[in-house]
């Protein structure tokens, strides 16, 4: 009778634990604010044709993931020539541009190249990203290199079916942070396409 409580009180606490992950990260995904776009057609495989208006991003170049998001972090946090905290957003843009990785924070909606802090970091760049029109594929779970490709092929063979033509590289937008829950995770592979 007592390694029946004993298990079943670990059952309990397991529960809760991932009720309290679950919570956690619908409460997180809520309270980002995320840049405003129109879905203009949706294709097969639910690629999405989006149009987005201009956006200012803090950009840089990095080794891997984790150097970029810390550099990216401290800017945001302070590291700036206000010493202004800038509210997170999501997504977080990864790119591959000749051989070399590329991280971005898109900034607050209400900021212009004007009036947005300049790094401390001189790795870290203010770019306007102008208004563009993109083709996007979700995929929920971890963005590994392997879900990342496998969607970019669909994304990839849906737009060579319907005739739509493609600017520049592929990139990843990361909606969560790292302790959300898998299930809960969006990820999205886009390509720019013409307007």
């Amino acid at each position: 009778m007592i390694e029946i409580s004993k298990i079943q009180m670990a059952a309990v606490a397991i529960l809760a634990a991932l009720l309290l992950w679950t919570l956690y990260g619908a409460f997180v995904s809520m309270s980002v604010k995320e840049p405003p776009y129109q879905v203009i057609e949706t294709l097969e495989n639910d690629v999405e044709i989006r149009e987005y208006s201009n956006q200012i991003w803090a950009v840089t170049l990095a080794e891997d993931e984790n150097q970029g998001f810390g550099r990216l972090f401290g800017y945001i946090t302070g590291a700036n020539e206000e010493e202004k905290k800038i509210e997170m957003t999501a997504p977080v843009v990864t790119w591959e541009e000749d051989g070399e990785m590329f991280m971005a924070f898109v900034m607050p909606e209400d900021f212009n190249l004007e009036g947005t802090p300049r790094p401390l970091d001189e790795k870290v760049k203010i770019e306007l990203v102008k208004e563009r029109r993109m083709a996007v594929i979700a995929f929920s779970g971890y963005a590994t290199e392997d879900s990342r490709k496998r969607h970019l092929k669909i994304l990839e063979e849906t737009l060579e079916a319907q005739g739509i033509e493609t600017i520049g590289d592929p990139v990843l937008m990361q909606y969560n942070d790292p302790w959300a829950p898998p299930f809960m995770r969006r990820n999205e592979v886009g390509l720019e396409v013409g307007l």
